[in-house]
């Protein structure tokens, strides 16, 4: 009789390899806080982790996988994966607004040091200047569409194309808006949510509709 092999993976070994990861994660993390992305080897990485610097290379591949790594899990944690279902579900164009701006919130106070790293990192590491292209994308074809829906609903102000609409919100909800007013002038998350909501309800909606 032959012997046929069976793959099997152990819980406890996924358990322990996702352990391993968030290790090499928050090692990376803290580390890119203190010295700067560019400045940090992955053996540095390995070491503030103590694990082997093969186990980092195994784990993520490069710096920049981790990172796009850690943007990714923050972007979930936001409800990412949810975002446009909710939309869709909301009562109206005040209401996704509102989530929106939740959204943005959510994201970018959970991961504004991330973000901050990840702007700076583009021009010096291919992978993350794919990933950071790759989101923009992302973000401006959903806007695009939400804001095509609130110009068929008549919700926009009558003086404004919605080519402009588009550019509006999609200025105004770029992470470079979030760390200027709360990590250089001090606004809480939560002035700065209510100030994205208010804003874009003004320069977007068309008040007497």
């Amino acid at each position: 009789m032959t012997d046929v092999k069976r793959s099997y993976r152990s819980p406890r070994r996924q358990a322990q390899a996702q352990r391993t990861r968030e290790r090499i994660v928050d090692a990376a993390r803290r580390l890119w806080v203190e010295r700067g992305f560019a400045s940090t080897t992955m053996e540095a990485i390995a070491a503030e982790a103590q694990v082997a610097v093969q186990t980092v290379y195994a784990a993520f591949g490069s710096k920049g996988g981790i990172l796009t790594g850690m943007l990714n899990q923050l972007e979930t944690q936001a409800g990412g994966e949810t975002l446009m279902a909710d939309l869709r579900s909301a009562p109206g164009p005040a209401a996704q607004l509102r989530l929106v701006a939740a959204f943005n919130r959510r994201l970018f106070e959970a991961g504004a040091d991330i973000v901050a790293i990840a702007l700076g990192s583009t021009a010096v590491d291919p992978e993350v200047q794919a990933w950071s292209a790759e989101g923009d994308r992302r973000r401006r074809d959903g806007q695009r569409r939400l804001v095509s829906g609130w110009h068929a609903a008549g919700a926009l102000r009558p003086d404004l194309r919605r080519s402009e609409a588009a550019d509006v919100l999609y200025t105004l909800t770029g992470p470079e808006v979030y760390l200027l007013l709360v990590r250089t002038l001090g606004w809480t998350p939560e002035r700065y949510e209510r100030w994205l909501a208010q804003s874009l309800t003004r320069l977007l909606f068309d008040q007497n509709a």
